[in-house]
């Protein structure tokens, strides 16, 4: 879904919409998305289109521990900068400051809606997702799941060792 820039009324565009977006990659794996709800205002000011929102969304990950399918609800806050063309090098090659950051270059024409909810779902999904934060994971030895079963490896597993 895109927006179209010259359609952008000058008191802004409120969007409230839910979005169908293809799977993420994360770690390597590909998680799928549902329930993807992006929110917010669209703003013309300067030559540029400002977006303020959030998102909140589904991921169906695996345990980074003991490999079990989860779900993890995510949301957040975004704020992007759209300026038209290519973005140039900073004036100075000092501290990038945070607006800097935000600014993201489009066409002029019009912006992908669900770029912006992709782009944010990637960077609020956690590195090493967890079932809980208790798990146990899985036995380096044997492989048993530690969460359901006592495997009873008492050895540890060849190279590893007291140092």
């Amino acid at each position: 879904m895109f927006i179209e820039v010259n359609r952008i009324p000058p008191e802004g565009l409120e969007i409230d919409r839910a979005l169908a977006l293809q799977p993420v990659a994360l770690g390597g794996e590909s998680a799928p998305v549902e329930k993807v709800r992006l929110t917010g205002s669209f703003r013309r000011s300067r030559g540029e289109v400002v977006f303020r929102g959030s998102v909140e969304a589904t991921l169906s990950l695996a345990c980074s521990r003991c490999t079990a399918a989860m779900t993890l609800a995510v949301s957040g806050d975004c704020h992007r900068i759209y300026r038209a063309g290519p973005m140039g090098r900073p004036a100075s090659e000092g501290e990038i400051e945070e607006e800097d950051l935000a600014l993201t270059p489009f066409d002029g024409a019009r912006i992908d809606v669900a770029e912006i909810a992709r782009e944010q779902i990637y960077l609020l999904a956690p590195l090493k997702p967890l079932c809980r934060e208790s798990c146990a994971g899985l036995c380096p030895r044997c492989g048993a799941d530690r969460n359901t079963i006592s495997c009873g490896c008492t050895q540890p597993p060849a190279g590893e060792g007291s140092f």
